[in-house]
């Protein structure tokens, strides 16, 4: 079943619907408005099991690690200054946008930096409204030490991978409905890490279809 879709980021958004000859702007997140239609996590996520609580929207305005910079930027932070205790959790941020995005879509996101090193989990993706059932679309995922990107669909079990001739990465698991989802790895060297910031950063582009 396709369905629509909420979307999970950290960074300036376009959002555009296919017509016949093209695609028409419906949404565009960024600038000073950026965080106008999102919705802060503001919780434990016992699904990732990771390190940290998501904070809501004040406590992550307040300390700092949810703010539009002086160019405009829209930064979403870990809290990298405060030492935490064993078995505290550390603040961070998780948003969704309250609009949802159907078939047909694309979306485009723009990114200048996105965190990496040891124990970090960078992620922007998409899921349906019930989870796992209407499926999860991870366009960028950079977990711990990797030095690449990695995409992923999240399935219940019938959906399978099937690695076409113009594919640029690398197919990995294909089993869709595995907990790591089936994956494909980028190549290029600029994907994450180092040579994504050193490359000042980049766009990624995701059309949403049923087929493709």
């Amino acid at each position: 079943m396709v369905s629509l879709r909420s979307l999970m980021l950290s960074t300036p958004l376009i959002l555009f619907t296919a017509q016949t000859y093209g695609y028409d702007l419906v949404k565009d997140y960024s600038g000073i408005t950026f965080f106008d239609e999102w919705t802060f996590y503001g919780g434990y996520d016992n699904l990732t099991l990771g390190d940290v609580v998501w904070l809501d929207v004040d406590n992550a305005y307040g300390q700092g690690l949810a703010y539009i910079n002086s160019v405009g930027n829209a930064i979403l932070k870990v809290d990298n200054e405060h030492s935490v205790a064993l078995n505290q959790k550390r603040g961070s941020v998780r948003i969704t946008t309250n609009r949802a995005y159907d078939v047909g879509s694309v979306w485009i996101t723009d990114m200048v930096h996105i965190p990496y090193g040891c124990s970090v989990w960078p992620a922007f993706w998409t899921k349906g409204p019930v989870w796992p059932d209407n499926g999860e679309i991870d366009i960028l995922e950079g977990i711990n030490l990797m030095d690449h990107n990695q995409m992923a669909l999240h399935t219940r079990p019938g959906c399978t991978h099937s690695t076409p001739p113009n594919q640029m990465g690398i197919s990995e698991e294909l089993d869709c409905s595995k907990p790591s989802g089936c994956v494909v790895a980028e190549t290029a060297p600029n994907s994450f890490r180092e040579g994504f910031a050193a490359a000042g950063g980049g766009v990624f582009a995701t059309q949403f279809d049923v087929a493709g």
